[in-house]
C-alpha cells in the first residue's frame, strides 16, 4: 500500500491496521474497524507516510459493488472511518487514485484531485483526461502507477477472464501529458525503474541488478492452475512467469508487494541498451563464428587455400545438409558459391515462432528445432498507423496476417521472407474475430477467399466475414441458435475446400467459400456435451487448437501445463473424435493464433506438441507425448505476446510483381 507498509483486515472481526512487516520488531498502527465487504475495497492510499502525524489513509470503493462511489478515510487514532460521496453528479470514484506529488489523485476520464484542507478531505476537479485509445480496446482493466513525478496508465488486456484465469494477451503503457491533458502511449518507462502490480494495486520501484530488471512490470496474478508471478518486458515485448504458489488464490488472500525504505532510495542503475539488429542471427558467446576469413587461417597464421576453390561437388554436398537460413547466406559468401546449384524453395521448413518484438518493425524468429533465433525487419509498402503498432492476427502458408490502427481495423498480409505484401479492406468496426484465415495457397489470386468468425460468449449468435479482391468491404452473415455453438479462439482449417471451425465444446462448423454457406456438423458429437458457459467453463478456461496433420483433422484440448493435452483425431467415416495417445511421428504447433501439424519434423522432434514460449537459454517447450512430460523442466519460461507460428515462405509472388507492374504503367500513362 505505502512501500514497506500494508493495510490489513481480518474480515471475521473487521480489524483493521497498518503493519509494517520489513521492521525488527514490526511496527503495527491500529485503525477503526472496517464493515465493509471485502469486495468493496477496490484501491487504498495515503496522504503522507504512517509516521507523519498527518497521515490519512484513503479506500476508494469499487463501482461493480456499489451503486455510488465514494471514499472513506481516517487518520489513526480515529475512532471510526468518515464517508465522503462525490460531491459533482456526473462523478463517482473508481480504483484509479494513485497519490502523486503530496496528493491523490483520481485519474481516468477526468483528473480529480483529493487533498486535506484544514482537517477535512476535499475534491478539485482539474479537468478532462483525453485518450484516443478508450473505446478500442477490449476485454481488460486499468492500473494507474505514480513514478518519478510521471503518472502513468497500464492497460492489461486478456482473453478470458485474467482475475480468475486466461491468457494475458498485451499490455499497453500511457503517460499522463499535464500539458494537453491526455494518455500519450509510451515504449518505455525507463531502464531505471520497475513497475509492481498486485490486483488493483501497483507501485514503482528502482530497477536492482540481478533482482528487479528495469523497464519491466511485474505482476501477481492467478492463473488456473496456480499463483504466478509474470514479467512483461518492454524491451522485447515478451511475458516471462514463475508459479510461486501450487494453488491459486483469492484477490484478498493474494500476495502484496512491499518495498523497503532502503529500496526505495537505491540510485538508479543504467542498464545497457539493447542494439538495433538488422537481418541477423542473435550473437551469443555460444555460437560459433562465421568469420570465414579467421578459419581460413592455418594453426601458424599463414593462408591457406581459399574456401572458393573448394570443389563444386563438396559445396553441393554442404548445400543439401544447411538450414534454411544458411541456404540463403551461402551464395553470399563469394562469386564461386554463388555459381552453386542452391534450391532455397526446396528447402525443409517447418513452423518458426515469429514476434514483433519492436513497434518500427523489428522481429524476432525462434527456430524451436535448431534453438536458434534471428532477427529481420518486417515492412509494409503502404501507409498503415504505425503510431499503434501491428498487432500479429494469423498466419498460413507464410504470409502474417496484422492489423493496425487504434481500433485494429486496418488489415493487411505480409511475407516477411519475400516483403510482398497485400493490404485489405478496412473493418468498419474494431478487429473482434476469433480467428481469420484464407482459402488459397496464393492469397493474391483473383479467386481467394478471406474468411474471419466469432460468436458471444454464450455460442447463441455467431456471424462469418468475407472479402476478395475488388470488393470495397467484408461481408457479414449473422446467426442465431438455439443449441450453442461457442467459437473457439483458433484459426479456421483449409480442409476438402472447406473452412473447418472448431467450437469450445469441441463441435464442428464449417464454411464453404464458393457458396459461402455456413453449417453446424450434426454428426460430431461435442466431446465437451455439457458446458456452463457463463460460469465455470467460460472464455480462457480452457483452450482448443484445431490442425491438419498430412489430410487428417486433430483437434487438441488444454487446460493448464499441469495437465497433458487431449488429443483428438477426427474418423472421416464415422464423422466422430476418437481421443489418442499420439500423433504418428508428427509434431504440432499450437497457438491461438495458427496451429501446424508436420507429418516428419527434423530427426529426433516426432510425437511432440510446441507452445509459443521457450526456457531462458532459448529451448523450446513442449509436450512429449511418448514420456507424457512437459519440457524443458523449468521454472522460469519466456512467452512473446505478440507473435504467432509461421512457416518460412521462400517463393516470390509473382501475381504481386505483376500488380505492381500494372499500377506503375497506369501511373505512367
Amino acid at each position: 500500500m505505502h512501500g514497506d507498509w500494508l493495510l490489513m483486515l481480518d474480515k471475521s472481526t473487521a480489524d483493521c491496521f497498518l503493519l509494517r512487516i520489513t521492521g525488527n520488531p514490526r511496527t503495527k498502527i491500529q485503525l477503526p474497524p472496517l464493515h465493509e465487504p471485502l469486495n468493496f475495497l477496490s484501491t487504498r492510499e495515503m496522504l503522507e507516510s504512517p509516521e507523519s502525524p498527518n497521515c490519512t489513509i484513503v479506500i476508494a470503493s469499487s463501482v461493480e459493488v456499489e451503486e455510488e462511489g465514494y471514499l472513506l478515510h481516517c487518520n489513526p487514532g480515529d475512532k471510526e472511518w468518515t464517508k465522503l460521496v462525490s460531491p459533482y453528479d456526473d462523478f463517482s470514484f473508481t480504483f484509479l487514485i494513485r497519490k502523486y506529488g503530496g496528493k491523490i489523485y483520481h485519474c481516468f476520464a477526468e483528473l480529480v484531485v483529493v487533498d486535506m484542507i484544514n482537517g477535512e478531505i476535499q475534491l478539485q476537479r482539474m479537468g478532462t483526461i483525453e485518450d484516443e485509445e478508450i473505446d478500442a480496446r477490449g476485454n481488460g482493466h486499468y492500473l494507474v502507477v505514480e513514478s518519478c513525478g510521471e503518472l502513468f496508465l497500464l492497460w492489461i488486456e486478456e482473453l478470458g477472464y485474467f482475475a480468475q484465469d486466461g491468457l494475458l494477451t498485451s499490455i499497453d503503457v500511457f503517460c499522463l501529458d499535464f500539458d494537453s491533458m491526455s494518455w500519450k502511449r509510451v515504449d518505455s518507462i525507463g531502464s531505471d525503474r520497475t513497475f509492481l502490480v498486485s490486483g488493483h494495486y501497483a507501485l514503482s520501484c528502482p530497477s536492482i541488478n540481478g533482482v528487479l530488471q528495469g523497464n519491466c512490470v511485474y505482476l501477481i496474478w492467478s492463473s488456473c492452475e496456480c499463483e504466478r508471478l509474470y514479467k512483461f518486458c518492454l524491451d522485447d515485448m515478451t511475458i516471462s512467469f514463475n508459479q510461486i504458489l501450487p494453488q491459486p488464490t483469492k484477490p484478498w488472500c493474494r500476495a502484496f508487494w512491499a518495498v523497503p525504505t532502503s529500496i526505495q532510495s537505491i540510485s538508479v542503475v543504467e542498464e545497457t541498451a539493447i542494439p538495433d539488429y538488422g537481418l541477423s542471427k542473435e550473437k551469443s558467446n555460444d555460437n560459433i563464428s562465421n568469420d570465414f576469413e579467421e578459419h581460413a587461417k592455418s594453426a601458424d597464421g599463414n593462408s591457406s587455400r581459399s574456401w572458393e576453390h573448394l570443389p563444386v561437388e563438396l559445396l553441393e554436398l554442404i548445400v543439401s545438409n544447411l538450414s534454411l537460413v544458411d541456404l540463403i547466406r551461402f551464395p553470399t559468401v563469394c562469386k564461386a558459391w554463388s555459381e552453386v546449384s542452391n534450391p532455397i524453395e526446396q528447402a525443409k521448413v517447418w513452423p518458426w515462432l515469429m514476434h514483433i518484438s519492436k513497434q518500427d518493425g523489428t522481429c524476432k524468429l525462434f527456430d524451436p528445432l535448431r534453438c536458434e533465433e534471428y532477427n529481420i525487419q518486417v515492412t509494409v509498402p503502404f501507409d498503415v498507423d504505425k503510431q499503434h503498432g501491428n498487432i500479429i492476427r494469423s498466419a498460413k502458408d507464410g504470409w502474417v496476417f496484422m492489423s493496425a490502427g487504434i481500433y485494429g481495423d486496418e488489415i493487411f498480409i505480409t511475407n516477411p521472407f519475400t516483403e510482398d505484401s497485400l493490404e485489405l479492406a478496412m473493418f468498419y468496426r474494431r478487429y473482434h474475430y476469433s480467428g481469420i484465415s484464407f482459402s488459397s495457397s496464393n492469397p493474391m489470386c483473383s479467386d481467394c477467399v478471406f474468411f474471419g468468425i466469432n460468436s458471444s460468449d454464450n455460442g447463441l449468435f455467431l456471424g462469418t466475414f468475407t472479402w476478395q479482391h475488388g470488393e470495397p468491404s467484408w461481408n457479414e452473415q449473422e446467426f442465431e441458435y438455439d443449441v450453442p455453438f461457442p467459437v473457439g479462439y483458433n484459426n479456421p482449417v483449409m480442409f476438402n475446400g472447406e473452412f473447418y471451425c472448431l467450437g469450445r465444446k469441441g463441435n464442428l462448423g464449417v464454411f464453404n467459400p464458393a457458396s459461402h454457406a455456413w453449417r453446424i456438423l450434426d454428426k460430431t458429437e461435442p466431446i465437451h456435451v455439457n458446458m456452463n458457459l457463463s460460469r465455470d467453463d467460460h472464455i480462457g478456461r480452457e483452450f482448443c487448437y484445431l490442425v491438419d496433420m498430412s489430410g487428417e483433422l486433430i483437434s487438441v484440448f488444454l487446460r493448464n501445463s499441469n495437465e497433458s493435452p487431449r488429443v483428438f483425431k477426427l474418423d472421416m467415416t464415422k464423422m466422430s473424435w476418437v481421443e489418442g495417445e499420439d500423433i504418428g511421428g508428427g509434431a504440432m504447433f499450437l497457438d491461438y493464433r495458427s496451429s501446424y501439424g508436420v507429418s516428419s519434423p527434423d530427426g529426433g522432434h516426432g510425437n511432440r506438441i510446441y507452445f509459443p514460449r521457450y526456457s531462458e537459454d532459448g529451448k523450446p517447450v513442449f509436450y512429449d507425448m511418448d514420456k507424457k512430460k512437459y519440457f524443458p523442466i523449468v521454472l522460469c519460461v519466456v512467452e512473446p505476446l505478440n507473435c504467432v507460428w509461421m512457416v518460412p515462405n521462400m517463393h516470390k509472388n509473382e501475381s504481386m510483381t505483376n500488380m505492381h507492374k500494372n499500377e506503375l504503367a497506369s501511373d505512367e500513362e
